[in-house]
């Protein structure tokens, strides 16, 4: 086996993503020479980098022996947050003025600051998955097709402005809208807590992004969550006193075996969907746009045949992979491509990898609006494929159909530039120029 041929530390290379975008050469060699391979970058714990897209599979469809607890993400060691006595003094100082009068202080006394669905392992899981599932099935997404045609042309037409030669940033004034309106309304969440919503979200995926993260002081993650949790705690206790027909409602309502859902799990809640659900949507919108003006004939082809936006959706989201990677501990030894995994081993389940494998997928680097099959691995699979991914793909589809309908001329108006996080993907800024004509 050759030796490896990059410096270890560029996989989760914050910089590196922000400057670069993904690590792609990287990827394609561990997927030809190593597919599973052990890693020790600085400042994470040691882990395994599986990068082919059937071993992602292999490992995710067996949650019983591959558990995403304790850590569902190659996160680095600086930010965990442990039991109070692993906590220097300045950093239990930090929490105590943090929390001091909060009605959610309670909460951080495990040394665990969430307990979302990524979290989980069965048989919790599965109980927790089933009580929101019947809202992100088909039938009940379809009641809110109408209302996403309606945000899309809104923000478009706010796009259009007087029907001349505009220019905008995409991300910041229409991209970040598009999921965040949906959500909102999902949730039962008013407009006018948008702004507020949208500086947490950033926050809590910005990574080491210096244009979005709240500080450059790792704790401050902590005062982010804390924001969080108090807004929907105050929410679920608003449902609870007056419930309403809404997702939020729903939620503060909801029973696990009978009883109430637990403070910790039910906030988590409120958390992965209002969060995860806006960013991954956002950025494979941000990022498909992008893909798009820098392939003007796959634009082209598709303004031509509007019937072509189901593949054409499954592609951006593809091309763009949202999510980066996703991490397993392995609860008892196994083998996987040669490799003796023991039990207590991290692993890395490198989405951004098998989104690009060869071996599943025609010339991968290739953007075709037309691929069909698509078998990317985006949003994950197993028990803990994405609970969103319907909605994801559907946001996705009616704002291309709607966007592609309306442009007369668009090109960029600037350089892009990404995201510095190795778990998130995306454009943070998109500068455009275009010309729009009014809906049909």
């Amino acid at each position: 086996m050759p030796d490896f041929p990059f410096p270890e530390d560029q996989i989760l290379d914050t910089s590196y993503y922000g400057a670069h975008g993904i690590p792609h050469e990287l990827f394609s060699w561990l997927r030809a020479n190593e597919p599973v391979r052990k890693f020790n970058v600085t400042g994470y714990e040691p882990f395994w980098a599986v990068a082919n897209n059937d071993q992602i599979h292999e490992i995710e469809k067996q949650a019983d022996i591959f558990h995403s607890y304790p850590q569902p993400t190659l996160s680095p060691l600086a930010r965990r947050f442990g039991d109070e006595e692993e906590m220097t003094p300045e950093a239990q100082a930090f929490v105590a003025d943090l929390l001091k009068d909060s009605p959610v202080a309670h909460l951080f006394q495990s040394g665990e600051i969430m307990r979302t669905l990524i979290h989980m392992d069965a048989p919790d899981h599965a109980v927790y998955r089933d009580l929101v599932q019947p809202w992100f099935k088909p039938s009940n997404l379809s009641n809110f097709e109408h209302r996403m045609e309606e945000i899309t042309e809104e923000l478009l037409d706010e796009m259009m402005g007087d029907g001349s030669v505009q220019e905008c940033e995409f991300v910041s004034e229409v991209a970040v809208y598009h999921p965040l309106r949906m959500l909102c309304e999902l949730l039962g969440i008013p407009r006018s807590d948008e702004q507020f919503l949208l500086r947490v979200t950033n926050e809590f995926f910005a990574g080491d992004d210096e244009d979005l993260r709240r500080s450059d002081n790792p704790m401050d993650f902590l005062a982010t969550v804390k924001e969080i949790y108090e807004y929907f705690y105050a929410l679920a206790e608003d449902r609870r006193k007056h419930p309403t027909e809404d997702l939020g409602s729903y939620i503060a309502n909801g029973t696990i075996n009978g009883e109430p859902i637990p403070l910790m799990e039910m906030v988590s809640y409120y958390l992965v969907v209002a969060t995860a659900g806006h960013d991954t949507t956002r950025n494979a919108i941000a990022g498909g746009l992008l893909a798009l003006l820098q392939h003007p004939e796959e634009m082209a082809k598709w303004q031509q045949d509007l019937e072509l936006t189901k593949f054409a959706a499954e592609e951006i989201i593809r091309w763009t992979v949202p999510v980066i990677q996703f991490a397993r501990t392995a609860a008892e030894d196994y083998e996987i491509a040669g490799k003796q995994i023991k039990a207590g081993d991290l692993l890395g389940l490198f989405y951004a990898s098998g989104c690009r494998d060869e071996a599943v997928i025609d010339n991968p680097f290739e953007f075709h609006i037309d691929r069909s099959p698509n078998k990317h691995v985006a949003f994950g699979s197993g028990p803990h494929i994405c609970l969103g991914m319907l909605l994801a793909r559907l946001e996705t589809r009616i704002f291309f159909r709607q966007l592609l309908s309306r442009i007369e001329m668009m090109e960029l108006a600037g350089e892009p530039r990404l995201i510095s996080s190795s778990f998130i993907h995306g454009v943070k800024y998109l500068p455009i120029r275009y010309k729009l004509k009014p809906a049909a």
